[in-house]
């Protein structure tokens, strides 16, 4: 079953791993990703490929983030050395939108990417040069792009569910939250999408140390302050890794325990946010690829019904 079809079918599984693509040049670290997935392959639907820009709104970090290799081309990399679809994020502001038609024609046809998650700019004070997700999907969409479009959604922000609610209206049709660290505005974005055929990918990513509660919050994500003060009373990473797993799953419970009565689809999105992150991330896949998958099946009567929601 493709990846696509695992999607739309909300009775259906689907568990992704996002993977930092490696530096430019370094065909060492390139190689060890690869193997990663390779591994990978039979635990995970897809690889979910950030792209990872410098961010402003959060200030400028002390270490310059190194250049990567863009998405396609590591996506295109693991199409040729692993069973295992990809999904590359596509920030659409940076480019005119002739150049971006142009960049959305080449990635279907010349490196044969389907699943795509559009992003927008990190500010809305910006005037960019390149169209926002809407007007690239309607690019997409008007050249008759073979192309699986989704988008980014942060539960916390106002009038959630009315944007998804849009933009699903403009041909996207898959999401992914912000990394998650509790459940209020999840269950509530959840609940406020009662009735749309959409698959939301819930995220969550090892926290073990402050570097990684550092990070997430340069690239914008609302950590709380507790979630940062129990972080850095914990010396032992794998214990902090505990509290971060058992706080995930904890999410995930609440969601299930209040879903409304035609809930959207739900999906889960780990992260390797650093190199560092390897086997914690790992770890948590494991932990909570299985749970997510026994909620899931719950959900739908068991492996019977699941099974029998698949076919049809």
């Amino acid at each position: 079953m493709q990846l696509k079809e695992k999607i739309e079918n909300a009775a259906q599984p689907v568990v992704l791993f996002e993977l930092i693509p490696p530096k430019v040049g370094d065909s060492e670290e390139l190689d060890q990703h690869l193997a990663l997935v390779r591994e990978l392959s039979s635990s995970v639907d897809a690889i979910n490929i950030p792209e990872i820009r410098e961010e402003t709104r959060q200030g400028v970090r002390r270490a310059k983030q190194p250049e990567r290799i863009e998405p396609r081309v590591f996506a295109k990399a693991i199409q040729d050395n692993a069973a295992i679809e990809t999904i590359i994020n596509r920030v659409t502001v940076h480019d005119p939108s002739s150049n971006q038609l142009a960049w959305l024609a080449e990635t279907e046809r010349k490196f044969g990417i389907k699943n795509m998650i559009l992003v927008g700019g990190e500010s809305h004070t910006v005037i960019y040069p390149g169209p926002n997700v809407p007007e690239t999907a309607a690019l997409a969409l008007g050249a008759n792009l073979d192309l699986f479009l989704g988008g980014i959604t942060i539960p916390s922000r106002s009038q959630e569910a009315s944007r998804i609610r849009k933009k699903y209206a403009q041909g996207l049709r898959y999401f992914t939250t912000q990394v998650l660290f509790d459940s209020n505005d999840i269950v509530d974005l959840v609940q406020n999408l009662n009735g749309l055929d959409v698959r939301i990918f819930l995220s969550f990513a090892p926290v073990s140390t402050e570097r990684d509660v550092e990070f997430l919050r340069w690239l914008g994500v609302d950590v709380p302050k507790n979630v940062a003060w129990s972080i850095s009373k914990v010396a032992d990473p794998a214990k902090a890794l505990e509290k971060t797993t058992a706080q995930a799953a904890k999410i995930l419970t609440d969601v299930f325990d209040n879903l409304p009565a035609h809930p959207p689809g739900l999906g889960i999105n780990v992260e390797q946010i650093t190199r560092r992150n390897h086997q914690p991330a790992k770890s948590m896949l494991e932990t909570l690829g299985g749970f997510y998958r026994h909620l899931l099946h719950t959900r739908y009567g068991g492996p019977v019904a699941l099974q029998q929601a698949t076919k049809n």
